[in-house]
């Protein structure tokens, strides 16, 4: 059974272009629709799930009107989550918060204390979130940390990944079982990079606006159905 369901929801921007729609219509569709699959992920037994929602990249090179429509939607977290949020959903970011406006900060600061006693589905969001970031973030925590330590050349030379691991994002996760990436591009992006080794991986060609009940169940069947050697 998926512990860790980890989801890339690509094609939003082409959800609404199919329909004659503004980007911005997509990227609420995405928002209406991690909601739904966030529920059934709790009905069919899931405890982790991780949505990447807003990569470095896309920060980088998307239109300032989109960017700006996607932090909205994070604004709106409280009202959108509503009832989720009293009542049993963990809520979790991994990101950059550097980068993040201080009014998201603060809002999403205090949707994950008014839920980090909840003992439900663990939902974590991947926002302004890159992989190789990510590492490159890590190692300079290691360094400030470390640094003025007498033993910092011993701990350096023996310091194995579960060590380094502590200074991530990922930390506060289990790692992931499956990878989905919607909308049928066949790559990783480095989500998940560090984490991502006996990850399997399933690629749909829905967009993930479409993405419902029966594709994750192709996801868990398909999971199910997966040998998992670990390296053996």
């Amino acid at each position: 059974m998926i512990n860790h369901l980890a989801i890339i929801m690509d094609g939003n921007r082409r959800w609404a272009k199919s329909r004659l729609l503004p980007s911005v219509a997509g990227h609420k569709a995405w928002a209406d629709n991690a909601r739904k699959i966030v529920e059934l992920a709790d009905n069919k037994g899931i405890k982790y799930i991780t949505l990447w929602a807003l990569s470095t990249e896309n920060l980088q090179k998307r239109w300032n009107e989109e960017v700006e429509a996607i932090i909205k939607l994070v604004n709106n977290i409280e009202s959108f989550l509503s009832e989720m949020i009293t009542e049993w959903l963990k809520f979790q970011v991994i990101w950059d918060v550097s980068r993040l406006p201080d009014e998201s900060q603060k809002i999403l600061a205090w949707v994950i204390e008014k839920t980090k006693n909840n003992t439900w589905i663990v939902t974590t969001l991947a926002l302004i979130y890159g992989g190789q970031d990510e590492i490159v973030r890590g190692m300079k925590k290691f360094i400030v940390e470390n640094k003025d330590k007498a033993n910092f050349e011993e701990i350096y030379s023996q310091m194995k990944p579960e060590d380094f691991r502590k200074y991530l994002d990922v930390c506060i996760l289990p790692k992931p079982d499956v990878i989905v990436r919607t909308g049928w591009d066949i790559r990783h992006s480095w989500f998940l990079l560090f984490d991502s080794d006996y990850s399997e991986y399933y690629f749909t060609e829905k967009w993930w606006p479409a993405f419902d009940e029966d594709e994750l169940d192709k996801v868990i069947d398909f999971f199910d159905n997966s040998k998992r050697n670990f390296g053996k």
